[in-house]
């Protein structure tokens, strides 16, 4: 039974940008998860994100999800020497693993851009894009035709132990159960208070163009392959189904009247990196909410016996935690040989946490100015 806050795809399964990355964000490879968790337990989480496409694409065959889904491939390009070098030793360690990765040189990589800033690149072909919203709308119809019962605008007020059960109150009643999950990731609000104290919440933007014309099309990601690089404020792009350029980051100051400000910059930083494009127009823009973990890696928290909260997010979510919810559900119903990608911990609340929710504003400024110096020094070599 899922007792939902909203309708299904309020938060960020349904506000996400669709890129289907079956990798661990950014600044993390899987050489850093071996040096953090040691080489067998750091092979099996690497497996299991890099297999997490694959999880996704097969569940949207499977039951026959109508969301555009392009398993194209996802690019991971290098603007500079430095990322360039971090490119190459990732697709060593992924191809170990298995994983089907290869190296693009700078005229593959600006080909398949199109921009000129790259100087090579990473793609995985396993990965791609989705419309987020019809794949979780998808996902849930699934769920009830194979007899999950869903409740919609029944948030979760509060909850005990009873007799040996959770019982959850709901704005429409209770539910008693053996085991419950706190399926909400950065959304959890006040109803656990320890994980709300663990998780940073990261509050991205995201715009998307008015339709673009065929040439354009054409020049940039003529194979349709999402690109989210390797700039410390990642430059994330892609095509939406109906061809307009979505892309979209973080923000200094986000409050409710920043919408149109925050678009117009994402529009600047396009053009900026892909040249020669028509005058762009904000036809949509929105925001929402991820979870950041302190190990910026998947987790799975047990607060007490039988009650579990899973943060799979970190900017990777759309793959990373559809594969996690099949890995909970095997867990959870002890199917044989079933077995969480992580060991099982706990949340660690943070003493200074309000101030702590300030940091990505902080590490923003500071990073977009290093991001700065970094393009300047590239276009003069």
């Amino acid at each position: 039974m899922l007792l939902e806050a909203g309708e299904i795809g309020f938060g960020a399964s349904g506000r996400n940008t669709g890129f289907v990355v079956p990798s661990f964000v950014g600044g993390i490879g899987p050489g850093d998860v071996a040096r953090r968790l040691g080489p067998d337990r750091a092979e099996r989480l690497s497996r299991f994100v890099g297999g997490s496409a694959e999880v996704l694409y097969a569940l949207v065959r499977r039951h026959a999800i109508d969301c555009a889904p392009e398993q194209t491939g996802w690019l991971q390009p290098a603007h500079t020497d430095e990322t360039l070098r971090l490119v190459e030793e990732r697709v060593r360690q992924w191809s170990t693993l298995g994983q089907p990765v290869a190296l693009l040189d700078r005229s593959e990589a600006q080909r398949l851009t199109g921009s000129p800033i790259y100087r090579g690149g990473l793609i995985d072909r396993s990965g791609g894009q989705i419309n987020p919203l019809a794949y979780v709308r998808g996902l849930a119809r699934a769920a009830v035709a194979a007899g999950a019962r869903i409740h919609p605008r029944s948030p979760a007020i509060s909850y005990e132990r009873s007799e040996g059960n959770w019982q959850i109150r709901s704005a429409n009643g209770v539910v008693r159960a053996a085991k419950a999950v706190f399926a909400t990731n950065a959304l959890v609000g006040d109803l656990a208070p320890d994980v709300a104290r663990t998780i940073i919440p990261v509050r991205p933007y995201q715009v998307a163009t008015q339709p673009l014309d065929e040439a354009t099309r054409q020049r940039i990601l003529p194979n349709r392959q999402p690109v989210a690089d390797l700039h410390r404020h990642t430059f994330a792009y892609r095509w939406s189904p109906d061809n307009r350029l979505v892309t979209g980051g973080l923000a200094i100051v986000a409050t409710a009247r920043a919408g149109p400000r925050i678009a117009n910059g994402f529009l600047a930083r396009l053009n900026r990196y892909l040249p020669d494009l028509p005058p762009l127009e904000p036809a949509f823009v929105w925001n929402g909410v991820i979870a950041t973990t302190p190990s910026f890696l998947p987790e799975v928290w047990e607060i007490a016996p039988g009650l579990y909260a899973p943060i799979a997010c970190n900017g990777r979510g759309v793959a990373i935690a559809t594969a996690m919810g099949r890995a909970l559900a095997g867990f959870l119903l002890r199917e044989e040989g079933a077995a969480l990608p992580v060991a099982l911990g706990r949340p660690s609340p943070r003493a200074a946490h309000r101030l702590l929710s300030y940091g990505p504003s902080l590490w923003l400024g500071w990073n977009q100015l290093r991001d700065w110096r970094d393009d300047m020094w590239s276009e003069r070599h």
